[in-house]
């Protein structure tokens, strides 16, 4: 361990150090020793002091003359070191053996030293990067205690620390230990320090996003322990790399009454802000009913993703009952003991559900339904349990174990931690749409009415985004039309299957001839420009009138060859789909075939960043529920905002350089 740090941080530590506190002590003590020393000139001294020092030590230290601490009013005379100020007697005689011996465990002087060697950049081991890009630091140039500042408000946004943390003891301690020259840095400071940053980086922020084609949003709310709500915002895209890129926008208090009209003001306020109200494709939001207005107010595309029904009571019998044996060892055993007795595995037991995450509820109800007869034998010797699900609940749930099989896939594909190109929906979409059709026709009068509640809330998210999902599956070179033509006859009547299948296709020939139009204008308004510029250059020659035909000819050539070659879309189309592949990356597939679809490579770049889940506003926290804990609750609004997208914009652009090193 002591070589691998050595070789990692180029550090010459000595075994012989003083102790971290009595380090810290000392260093304190000789900041007081400093304010007595009185800086003497060379030829202020007696001649005898000006004899040629021949030891190489003189290069580190210095003559200072200080306040007598024995003979008040009077000086002596001392020698400094330079690296850390520390003072000794001088040497009469002239030996330097008291320095030499300070030089070996002076860990300033050691540090100056490895600067000088080339030593300056900390290099961290891969091994030690546990997979994260490690910035590189270099301090080639010397201790720069702004560029530490900024290190520890990087740290402090991306941990979320408290400001307060620079203020503690042994974090100085620390500090002042890798390196003698760290000033303590006060909360404020280090406060401003993040503000600063949150600043610098919405600027850079801004510049990117001017070179994005088109943006998709998703927005949520949360609650503070204060009952303040605050709107996250977060911002969908494709970068130039074709790597899939979102961003915390904004995260701003919502001033009540928490309407529609006042959601999309705040919304279209943050877009007039980023300069990005010309890009927006897609919002996406929950399910709220203020949402649907805020939707219709800002003329979006997307509305509000249906919910899911269920029946609660078995939920909480189930949740209660996980809580209740998990909560005494013996009730456990005891369940265990009965498991056994009843030749079933105990490789899957019990588990609790977190309840603002279905897909974790899920996992609970099918692993106690495999246990639903091990419940009825526990009911009778504990006569404290009073949770047991009914037999009427467990055939409830026996009859739509498929659908929400369904949902939970779909539920943990949208909801991972790696959020999907839209391609990926569609499938998983349609699955749903199935099951929920299946289940409105079902002769079981429960499913019947259970599935015909839910399919009228899924239609009003499928009716508005079913042609945007189909397109992008379109885009995805292992399905193009094939997946369409499979899966439409299983969710519609036989009457409706070509209309709908027509309509995707029209759709996407319209919206293709929109992208092809924006690029025949660019290719012409470029041309245009550099003949301009060729013609200023030849102004005054005779080949002026030749110059112009011939630019004429070129930009006519251009738009004729446009005409009459077979489309992007068309090429793509009539290409066979490529082999389904489980680790396919289309955008990767995109990035390499752009020259070949110049403008559907546009479309696709702009199709396939569409979310169609708010997961990615509620990830701008932790997992467990919609609400600001403690720390952040205590914070002013402004200054909440700029912890949460500072942490966003550094999280994106390390993970945006892995990926491009990756690629490359």
């Amino acid at each position: 361990m002591n070589n691998l740090i050595t070789d990692t941080f180029h550090l010459n530590v000595r075994s012989h150090i003083l102790n971290t506190s009595e380090s810290y002590v000392l260093c304190e003590n000789e900041a007081k020793d400093a304010k007595e020393v009185v800086m003497v000139e060379d030829d202020e001294l007696p001649k005898s002091s000006r004899k040629r020092k021949h030891s190489d030590v003189w290069d580190h230290f210095e003559e200072v003359e200080v306040l007598s601490k024995k003979k008040k009013g009077e000086t002596e005379r001392k020698v400094k070191c330079k690296a850390c100020s520390k003072l000794y007697m001088y040497p009469k005689t002239g030996t330097t053996t008291t320095m030499k011996r300070h030089l070996d465990g002076c860990f300033a002087h050691h540090g100056e030293e490895n600067i000088k060697k080339g030593h300056g950049t900390l290099n961290f081991d891969a091994a030690d990067a546990c997979g994260i890009d490690l910035p590189v630091v270099n301090f080639s140039g010397g201790y720069d205690h702004a560029k530490i500042r900024e290190l520890i408000a990087t740290m402090i946004i991306v941990h979320e620390y408290p400001f307060r943390m620079v203020e503690h003891f042994w974090f100085n301690v620390l500090m002042k230990t890798l390196n003698p020259s760290y000033q303590k840095t006060s909360r404020t400071t280090i406060k401003n320090e993040c503000l600063q940053i949150f600043k610098s980086r919405k600027e850079t922020l801004k510049k990117e996003l001017k070179h994005v084609g088109k943006i998709s949003l998703t927005c949520d709310l949360w609650t503070s322990n204060q009952t303040l709500c605050y709107m996250s915002l977060v911002a969908h895209y494709i970068d130039s790399e074709w790597n899939m890129q979102y961003r915390v926008i904004s995260f701003l208090e919502l001033e009540p009454p928490h309407t529609g009209i006042v959601i999309s003001q705040a919304i279209f306020e943050c877009l007039s802000d980023w300069k990005i109200e010309d890009k927006i494709a897609t919002i996406t939001l929950d399910n709220a009913s203020s949402n649907d207005v805020a939707a219709c107010q800002l003329m979006s595309k997307f509305k509000a993703k249906g919910s899911v029904f269920f029946h609660e009571p078995l939920i909480e019998n189930i949740r209660q009952t996980v809580k209740y044996l998990k909560k005494s060892p013996s009730r456990l055993y005891k369940f265990t003991e009965i498991v056994k007795s009843l030749n079933m595995s105990t490789k899957r037991g019990l588990c609790l559900d977190v309840p603002t995450r279905w897909g974790s509820t899920y996992k609970m109800l099918e692993r106690a339904f495999s246990f639903k007869n091990t419940f009825l034998h526990y009911a009778d010797l504990d006569a404290n349990y009073k949770w047991e699900p009914s037999s009427q609940e467990w055939r409830l749930y026996a009859k739509i174990r498929d659908i929400l099989a369904v949902l939970s896939m779909a539920t943990t594909v949208f909801s991972g931690s790696t959020y999907p190109t839209a391609n990926e929906f569609f499938l998983l979409i349609v699955n749903v749409k199935k099951v929920l059709n299946d289940a409105s026709v079902s002769t079981d009068k429960f499913l019947h009415d259970m599935g015909n509640a839910m399919l009228q809330k899924f239609e009003k998210y499928w009716k508005e985004c079913s042609t945007l999902l189909s397109i992008a599956s379109i885009l995805d070179p292992r399905y193009k039309m094939d997946l369409i033509n499979f899966c439409f006859p299983k969710i519609y009547v036989a009457s409706d299957i070509e209309h709908n299948i027509d309509s995707v296709s029209s759709t996407l020939k319209e919206l293709y001839e929109h992208y092809e139009s924006e690029h025949t204008a660019n290719l012409v308004a470029a041309e245009k420009k550099v003949d301009n510029q060729a013609v200023a250059s030849e102004n005054g020659t005779s080949s002026n009138s030749l110059m112009a035909i011939s630019t004429q000819f070129r930009t006519f050539m251009k738009t004729t060859a446009k005409k009459v070659s077979k489309s992007d879309l068309v090429a793509y189309l009539d290409e066979a789909a490529l082999n389904h592949s489980e680790d396919f990356d289309v955008l990767l597939w995109w990035k390499q075939n752009s020259s070949r679809y110049p403008i559907l490579s546009k479309v696709a770049k702009d199709i396939l960043t569409v979310p169609v889940s708010t997961v990615s506003s509620e990830s701008s926290f932790s997992t467990g529920g919609r609400v600001l804990d403690n720390y952040r609750s205590s914070l002013l609004p402004n200054t909440v905002e700029a912890l949460v997208c500072s942490a966003s914009w550094i999280r994106g652009s390390q993970k945006k350089k892995k990926a491009n090193k990756v690629s490359s």
